[in-house]
């Protein structure tokens, strides 16, 4: 098998994945779902974002002030499993909360749109930026700049309507 060649040898990857740790599935299957068909009862663990830098900058911003942490985004090494749903569950588990950015997988990048990369946070973390946000720069005139750039993007790339 001619294998991806994104660690130099098995030995460096298994240290990886010895660091990492990834927890055992707690059921037999990982639903991916949009926030909108989550039923009242039901509650996601993460939440991933796909998007492109401009959106990415309020949600990395953002996350800094919920948080109070300069260093709450991650961008670990990892495949883009590991950085939407391995990761993020590491640092919780450890009691580490991290917006961890992701993406950067070559074998995944045809999954992407261009120029897209993700961020994955706790449904928690999540829950206080829709609490907090509007206390934060995102209602500044500096985020209207960033939101124009945000609709040039959408209307070069044919995601306006």
């Amino acid at each position: 098998m001619e294998g991806e060649h994104y660690c130099d040898s098995p030995d460096v990857l298994r240290g990886i994945f010895a660091d990492l740790d990834p927890r055992s599935a707690p059921k037999a299957f990982c639903v991916v779902k949009p926030l909108s068909q989550f039923t009242a009862e039901e509650a996601p663990e993460l939440v991933a974002f796909f998007a492109r830098p401009e959106t990415l900058c309020g949600l990395h911003q953002l996350a800094a002030f919920v948080s109070h942490d300069p260093e709450v985004v991650a961008s670990p090494w990892g495949a883009a499993c590991a950085n939407l749903i391995t990761w993020p569950l590491k640092y919780l588990s450890d009691g580490k909360p991290r917006a961890v950015l992701g993406g950067w997988d070559p074998s995944a990048r045809k999954f992407f749109k261009t120029d897209e990369l993700s961020l994955t946070i706790s449904y928690d973390m999540f829950r206080q930026m829709l609490d907090r946000f509007e206390d934060s720069f995102l209602m500044t005139k500096t985020w209207s700049t960033v939101q124009k750039k945000i609709s040039r993007s959408r209307r070069t790339w044919g995601e306006e309507g």
